[in-house]
């Protein structure tokens, strides 16, 4: 189309007046490490399209669809091959500057970078040749040079997937430099220790302005960098301690590799801009040459990631096609991948994140894209349902990294937001929450399928009232109380029968020591749940976590006898029958007498006692402890000295108290009676037992604040709705009350916070595991070990 140089410079010039090209800003965000609306790369067939006008990358495909959407048709295609080195070279030198060199099994490879010029919609006439435009030959310079925007959102974010790469501000902030004059040039530099002179991996001192090597370090399969650990010898030698690594200086200051010695680690220098320009460099007129540390040590870890395998895994085969996409492990992610995979067999999440997933990521604004909620979770399910990962003709690229989802969704959760493992329940309860705020303005809230309500039916056993509750839920949890335990010939090791646990479920359960408003008379009351909707999809959890007396959580070892089809008919509630009368709304036990003290409470400072402490003491130590006996022995150790310590106890009535932690088996007995553990802590920090906590939530349920969930990224700048606007959008589907068992997440280890997750999900009558990357069909479901259980409804 363009046969001559000068036709080329003017096709381009055209594209750029018609607003095609922006100059790269100094700290201008450059994307080409992935595709924007996918998980492609610039090693594969066509690379990625660098957008000129905003610099995000996308593959062939979404450059042709975003240019059709936008106008902006100036494109610079980046590809990146893989071609073998030659080994028989010694000088350490990469061959041309536009070249990466990276890690692999032998032989070894380098990644050629190839740039061109493109313009929409002739995607097939590359022009290499630009040397009559200026603008573009030092905007490829720029894209060549930078790091990636993918890549420094990685190593500055607190929310990355390696525990190392959280980097804290230096103490050295203030550090005092020697006013001897020495100035440096910008490039050239050598280590100066006599008979060394390296010239790669070295670094400066920022006290005195020495340059010496760094040591060798390991990166994987062999490999290590040139070093002869001159800097550490200098820095036992005159206790200079901050250094920063020569060719990762440049006007990126959040690139620059600053590492302090006394702190043994690598740390923030707020003053770096100072300090070097203490020396002659002037980050503003320096390029970034080499990686950092930090970046070594990514890439080392994505090796990892990528190739490792489980023996567990060996003999099972693999299985391809949509549906069938790993998600590799970004840092203890574990447990959200087994939440995707199962959440991709839920229709109503494949309509809304599949196939309106283009829609949403065109209708986000760009410069919004990367931190919108809706938008990653549309690239992340569409990737995963697309099979475009899943190939049996290309096993390297049969998995997909969901990291930018992982950060966007996480927020700012002290939690989520960490590479800590977490409990698969809490974070499918937060995820859900965030679903659907995300979605409340939207004709589709996936979560609506899963959500149901349930009664709670509430009666005072002295006068026969009843008061009914109605509840909001996405998880049925199965308690396992000891009597439906059943012991095996193993040690502490037992049998449940899942009907048996359903069962406990909708039974009654006893509230001791509640005092009826009516009477006065403490004869309890009984509270029994049931079920006033059935959804399309039903979330059980079986409660293998049980707390000690130590407040410690302990994974209880149970198999268990589950039922693949469901009938949970018997258990549909109706809410109040004709013959039953309502207790009082806004009622209180009389105050003739105070609260008696709880059993729990008693039973502590029964163990006080016996170790040699007075009663009362005893009593007050166990109330302000919430019943946990290692916390009541320390708060009795820290008051022993107060006047009133010994003073008769009396039992505060129902006002907030200023305890410590509430105990988690306060809060256990009253979420087995239906409430969720944040409205039965609610309720503890109002009250002090469980009786008057169960009565305090019938009375205020609904100015329980809902939980907090840490913001997450949108795309809308309209405000919040309220709690009574968000809930009363919520509906609730109805239907048959009989399921069929689809998917199971199961967790190995002693605690939900630890161990680890694997999903498996019965697709086309064969069960498939889904352990990270790795997906194969599945020879022995460990359904009977399962904690997560997830059922359809059976029309």
């Amino acid at each position: 189309m363009f046969p001559g140089v000068m036709d080329v410079d003017a096709a381009i010039r055209t594209a750029m007046e018609s607003g095609g090209f922006s100059v790269p800003a100094p700290n201008q965000k450059i994307f080409k490490e992935q595709c924007a609306f996918c998980f492609k790369n610039p090693h594969g067939p066509d690379g990625l399209y660098i957008n000129l006008r905003n610099y995000h990358a996308f593959c062939k495909q979404h450059a042709v669809i975003y240019a059709n959407h936008t106008s902006y048709n100036l494109w610079v295609q980046f590809e990146s091959t893989k071609v073998a080195v030659d080994e028989q070279r010694s000088d350490g030198e990469p061959t041309t500057k536009m070249t990466k060199l990276t890690i692999d099994a032998e032989p070894k490879y380098e990644f050629e970078d190839k740039y061109s010029v493109v313009i929409h919609p002739e995607y097939d006439n590359k022009f290499s040749n630009v040397q009559g435009i200026p603008e573009i030959v030092e905007t490829i310079k720029t894209i060549n040079e930078s790091t990636s925007a993918e890549r420094l959102a990685l190593l500055t974010s607190t929310n990355n997937g390696w525990d190392n790469e959280i980097k804290l501000i230096t103490r050295h902030a203030n550090l005092e430099q020697s006013d001897e004059g020495k100035v440096l040039a910008l490039s050239g530099w050598n280590c100066e220790v006599e008979d060394c002179g390296l010239s790669e991996n070295l670094w400066l001192n920022l006290t005195d302005g020495a340059i010496r090597c760094g040591r060798s370090q390991f990166l994987a399969n062999g490999e290590k960098t040139r070093g002869n650990g001159h800097m550490q010898d200098y820095f036992n030698a005159t206790r200079f301690p901050l250094v920063v690594k020569l060719g990762t200086i440049s006007s990126n200051l959040e690139s620059i590799d600053v590492f302090s010695y006394d702190e043994d680690d690598a740390v923030i220098d707020p003053n770096i801009v100072k300090h070097l320009m203490h020396f002659g460099l002037d980050p503003e007129k320096m390029e970034k040459t080499a990686k950092s540390t930090l970046e070594m040590e990514l890439d080392m870890n994505e090796k990892w990631e990528w190739a490792r395998c489980t023996e567990d895994g060996a003999m099972l085969e693999p299985i391809f096609g949509p549906g069938y996409t790993g998600l590799i492990n970004t840092g203890s992610s574990c447990y959200m991948n087994s939440v995707l995979q199962a959440l991709i067999q839920v229709d109503s999440f494949r309509k809304r994140y599949s196939d309106q997933a283009l829609q949403t990521m065109l209708n986000c604004p760009i410069e919004m894209l990367h931190n919108d909620f809706n938008a990653q979770f549309s690239k992340v399910i569409h990737a995963m349902l697309s099979g475009d990962y899943s190939s049996e003709a290309d096993p390297t690229h049969n998995h997909i990294k969901p990291l930018q989802f992982k950060r966007v969704a996480a927020g700012s959760h002290p939690e989520f937001s960490t590479a800590k493992q977490q409990d698969v329940e809490e974070y499918i309860r937060f995820l859900f929450e965030n679903v659907s705020k995300q979605n409340q303005n939207e004709d589709i809230d996936p979560t609506d399928s899963l959500r149901f309500q349930t009664w709670n039916r509430f009666e005072d056993n002295a006068s026969g009232k009843v008061r009914y509750t109605e509840q909001e839920e996405v998880i049925l949890r199965l308690p396992l109380p000891e009597g439906i335990m059943k012991p095996t010939e193993k040690e502490n090791h037992y049998t449940v029968d899942m009907t048996d646990a359903v069962q406990a479920c909708f039974s009654k359960q006893f509230v001791e020591g509640y005092k009826s408003p009516i009477t006065g008379e403490p004869k309890g009351a009984n509270n029994t749940l049931s079920m006033k909707t059935f959804p399309d999809y039903l979330i059980l959890q079986a409660s293998k976590f049980a707390y000690t007396m130590e407040g410690v959580q302990k994974k209880l070892d149970v198999e268990m006898e589950v039922s693949e089809t469901l009938d949970l008919s018997a258990f549909r509630g109706h809410g109040k029958r004709e013959d039953e009368e309502l207790l009082p709304k806004d009622t209180a036990p009389p105050a003739d007498a105070p609260p008696e003290i709880p059993a729990n409470v008693r039973a502590v400072a029964g163990e006080l006692m016996i170790m040699g402490f007075q009663e009362n003491q005893s009593i007050r130590a166990a109330y302000f402890s919430n019943g946990n006996a290692e916390v009541a022995t320390n708060w009795l150790m820290e008051h022993l000295e107060e006047p009133d310590i010994n003073a008769p106890f009396v039992m505060p009535t129902g006002t907030p108290s200023a305890r410590g932690e509430i105990d988690p088996n306060l809060v256990d007995s009253i979420v087995e009676m239906g409430f969720s553990r944040h409205q039965a802590t609610y309720a503890l920090k109002q009250v002090p037992t469980v009786a008057e906590a169960v009565e305090w939530l019938f009375a205020n349920l609904d100015s329980i604040p809902e939980e907090s969930a840490a913001a997450v990224g949108t795309s809308s700048d309209a405000p919040e709705a309220s709690v009574t606007e968000s809930a009363s959008k919520k509906s609730f589907k109805d239907g048959s009350e009989k399921y069929q068992l689809i998917g199971i997440i199961t967790h190995m280890g002693s605690r939900p916070d630890s161990g680890h997750y694997v999903a498996h999900m019965l697709k086309d009558g064969k069960w498939v595991l889904f352990n990270d990357e790795k997906v194969a069909l599945s020879q022995d479901p460990p359904i009977k070990l399962a904690y997560i259980y997830l059922y359809k409804r059976v029309d």
